[in-house]
């Protein structure tokens, strides 16, 4: 599964748009409302928060000035490099706690406008990115820039369900990320094999969204094609809040409902344990 080299879209102006819209979110809340539990268990709203601001200072040092000072430990197999990146996002949000609101608020503005001109500075077909979720080699920068993008974007919604509020599914932001989202799906299905032209179709719909993702079989591995040359093997069909939630670990189907399909059994099964964000728990 090749990942196309061209971006799909800026993505600068899509960062300084979600943080805006955090910004917005965290400018409203009362002293009670830092306090209360996320969605990430042990993590209330200013656990996650200090979390989003930890990702900032992490993107800007390793790909803003080159700074590893975190490599994963050569040799660990997804499992272990998921538990080793558990284990640093804890690391962080549990020393973070000195900080207050306030200080995590004015840190975010800063860090938000320094990730926003740093996308903007980056070349976004270079081959530079590592994203575990969609390629066991190197991708585009831009699909990295997008999987950045997404985890911003999931955590605000996790904000929001903490306070009890719907999700914000906006079409201007939702659709870049579940665009970026889909690329876990031909990863996955590498492991079936199927003729050359099955193809798996995907529906993603919503408020102000019509998605639709057509997964073609080439004999050894899965591509996104705009058209249906060959038979429909199966089928996936996801409204925006399973989709985002499904992908994601955020999913219960008590409360998000059970999602259609259709179709090979065993694909269906892959597609419906696809995750496209790894690591810290969701």
């Amino acid at each position: 599964m090749a990942v196309a080299d061209e971006s799909p879209r800026a993505f600068a102006p899509l960062f300084r748009l979600e943080r805006q819209r955090l910004l917005g979110v965290l400018g409203s809340l009362d002293e009670t409302d830092w306090d209360r539990p996320s969605p990430c268990p042990g993590w209330s709203v200013l656990g996650l928060a200090t979390h989003l601001l930890g990702g900032d200072l992490s993107v800007l040092a390793w790909q803003r000035d080159d700074h590893r000072g975190t490599p994963a430990p050569d040799g660990l197999d997804e499992r272990g490099f998921i538990a080793w990146l558990d284990e640093l996002q804890i690391e962080w949000v549990h020393a973070a706690r000195r900080l207050s609101p306030r200080l995590v608020v004015e840190l975010l503005q800063s860090t938000g406008t320094e990730v926003v001109e740093m996308v903007h500075r980056q070349d976004p077909s270079a081959l530079t990115a590592n994203v575990s979720w969609a390629s066991a080699s190197a991708v585009p920068a831009w699909l990295d820039q997008g999987r950045e993008l997404t985890e911003q974007w999931i955590h605000r919604q996790q904000i929001l369900q903490a306070l009890e509020r719907p999700s914000d599914l906006r079409a201007d932001l939702a659709m870049p990320v579940l665009d970026a989202l889909r690329w876990a799906y031909p990863f996955r299905l590498e492991a079936h094999r199927r003729a050359a032209g099955a193809t798996v179709v995907i529906t993603v719909t919503g408020p102000d969204v019509e998605l639709r993702w057509n997964l073609v079989s080439d004999g050894d591995a899965w591509s996104f094609n705009p058209t249906i040359d060959g038979p429909v093997v199966a089928e996936l069909h996801l409204t925006v809040e399973q989709a985002w939630r499904l992908l994601t670990n955020n999913f219960d189907p008590s409360v998000h409902g059970h999602v259609v399909t259709s179709g090979d059994g065993e694909i269906v099964a892959t597609l419906i344990r696809t995750r496209a964000i790894i690591g810290t728990p969701k």
